[in-house]
């Protein structure tokens, strides 16, 4: 009787196997990729995908142009420092002919009061200079800085020149300075 009863479960173990196999449906995946959706989900998502790749080159090519634009910005940038100070030098070598060195000065700045000069004339940006130890109407040309006219005299003392700018930003950004002036005879 045992035995008949193991045989039984052996057979019944066996037809639940069997129905198990039988009414599960097979997954036949060449089915579901030839379905029209799947086809179209599959398509969807190849465009996304590349859409996504090409926004990721042109956000690359973008930021090359611009770092390119940068570096050139930059390199222009020097090439004029350079020719500004080449032809600084080179405009105080056309002018030393005419030009009589009278020394190292300090430079400051001031700003207009409302006031006329003590020459009588209102203060010009890079024109009028005030200076106490340089005579009244004299023409001088401040190294790295251009021609002057000396209109002004201030409290300064005798080896500073006081240069008049537009307003007071610019008057504390210029600070203090050294240059070499020169009296431009005509």
């Amino acid at each position: 009787m045992v035995k008949a009863l193991k045989n039984g479960i052996a057979a019944i173990t066996l037809l639940t196997a069997f129905a198990a196999a039988a009414f599960t449906p097979a997954i036949n995946t060449a089915a579901e990729e030839a379905s029209p959706i799947n086809a179209f989900a599959k398509e969807m998502l190849e465009n996304h995908a590349a859409e996504i790749e090409a926004d990721e080159k042109a956000k690359k090519r973008e930021q090359l142009v611009k770092e390119s634009r940068i570096a050139d910005i930059q390199k222009m940038e020097a090439q004029m420092k350079e020719l500004t100070k080449a032809n600084r030098e080179l405009t105080i070598e056309e002018n030393k002919p005419h030009l009589r060195p009278i020394g190292t000065y300090q430079l400051t700045a001031y700003i207009a009061t409302g006031n006329r000069c003590a020459s009588g004339v209102y203060p010009r940006e890079n024109h009028t200079v005030a200076c106490n130890s340089i005579r009244m109407g004299t023409k001088i040309y401040i190294e790295g800085y251009g021609e002057y006219v000396v209109e002004d005299t201030g409290g300064m003392s005798g080896g500073v020149i006081d240069v008049f700018v537009s307003d007071y930003g610019t008057a504390i950004q210029f600070g203090r300075r050294t240059a070499q002036v020169y009296i431009i005879e005509d």
